[in-house]
């Protein structure tokens, strides 16, 4: 099995209506001013278009004008309180929709099936009162022989500065069999870091080991993945691509197709067939791979996911091994053959023997 992640990001419209940028985020501030643009459009020149503010922090926008006819450019003002209570991710919605064509008509369209909307976000997080982290681990799946790579983003949320040396631990069932230190060291309020680094795991076997990331700042924070080490081999075999769609409307017909490579030459391809991914959603897309054809050694896949018309595109490395019979049991093999043969001799020595025995009592009978 072969796992590959990969990530959709979609241009941000629905239907014949657009909105840009798609999203802006930032730290509370007490009493801070912003100011946003925005680009709304329609598809159709002398279409009409709505623009609303939704979400809990909606009360402190101000909005430029809220109706448009084709395009417009929209100026989002933003003057927050002194202070939010309640930590934590706030959103702001600015959305975009088709109308009924006439400005300040409050029958607007908005109760319709099937009209054209989109919304684009304003994320304000307000820190956490002290000490207060957020971590995420993503760690690559890897072949037998090779170092995993991961990348650790730790997120300051507090309004304490931090000081923290994270650890990463491998599991096999219950049994450490690897450890990393990272070094992060001070971490400032409001401050990420991104980390990129491997595992020594190219020792490891064919398995699904547990990984466990432990960061102590006074609390302990732990995070759990799955790591899988595996290998092609010279079979069909099912190959997998994590998609996540990254934003907040359904995209349809998302399919993949692989081009197995050796130096430019093309080995083989195959497609995945396709699929509906709603908002946020993660989902493998699985095709299979043929290697019965293809000798050991190192490839490129060419990965181009296919989705509203779009293409993202991605280089990987796969590894293919024919599959070899364990030492151990060959030997066993061998010495059961070895037993089987020895008692066979032995029995078609008795039956001899015998045959003899019956002759021979024969033969003094008749004397």
């Amino acid at each position: 099995m072969v796992l590959i992640i990969f990530l959709i990001i979609p241009l941000i419209n629905a239907g014949s209506i657009g909105i840009s940028p798609a999203n802006f985020e930032f730290f509370f501030e007490p009493n801070l001013e912003r100011t946003f643009e925005f680009t709304v459009s329609n598809a159709d020149p002398n279409g009409s278009i709505e623009v609303y503010a939704a979400g809990d922090l909606s009360k402190y926008v101000n909005l430029s004008d809220t109706f448009f006819v084709g395009i417009g450019h929209l100026t989002v003002s933003l003057a927050l309180p002194e202070k939010i209570d309640i930590p934590g991710g706030h959103r702001i919605l600015i959305g975009a929709r088709e109308s009924t064509g006439k400005e300040n008509d409050t029958k607007s369209l908005a109760g319709v099936g099937g009209i054209a909307a989109i919304q684009a976000v304003i994320d304000v997080f307000v820190p956490y009162p002290g000490k207060y982290i957020e971590a995420d681990l993503n760690i690559d799946n890897i072949n037998k022989g090779e170092n995993a790579i991961f990348e650790l983003t730790i997120n300051n949320l507090g309004t304490e500065d931090i000081n923290i040396n994270p650890v990463i631990e491998v599991y096999e069932k219950d049994k450490k069999v690897l450890a990393k230190n990272i070094e992060v060291g001070k971490l400032k309020s409001k401050e990420k870091k991104t980390i990129t680094d491997f595992l020594d795991s190219s020792n490891l076997n064919e398995g699904i080991y547990n990984i466990t990331l432990i960061i102590d700042y006074g609390k302990e924070l732990k995070i759990e993945k799955e790591l899988k080490v595996g290998y092609i081999s010279g079979k069909i075999n099912a190959f997998s691509i994590s998609v996540e769609n990254l934003w907040n409307s359904k995209m349809e017909n998302v399919y993949s197709e692989v081009v197995v490579t050796e130096s430019g030459k093309v080995l083989t391809s195959f497609k995945t067939p396709s699929i509906n991914m709603n908002p946020w959603e993660k989902i493998n897309l699985t095709g299979f791979f043929d290697a019965s054809e293809i000798k050991e050694g190192k490839y490129t896949a060419n990965l181009q996911i296919f989705y509203e018309d779009k293409i993202n595109t991605k280089l990987v490395a796969i590894y293919v091994f024919k599959p070899k019979l364990n030492k151990m049991l060959i030997i066993g093999i061998s010495l059961a053959a070895g037993f089987i043969v020895i008692v066979l001799i032995i029995f078609v020595y008795l039956i001899i023997k015998i045959r003899r025995l019956k002759k021979n009592a024969k033969k003094k009978n008749k004397k």
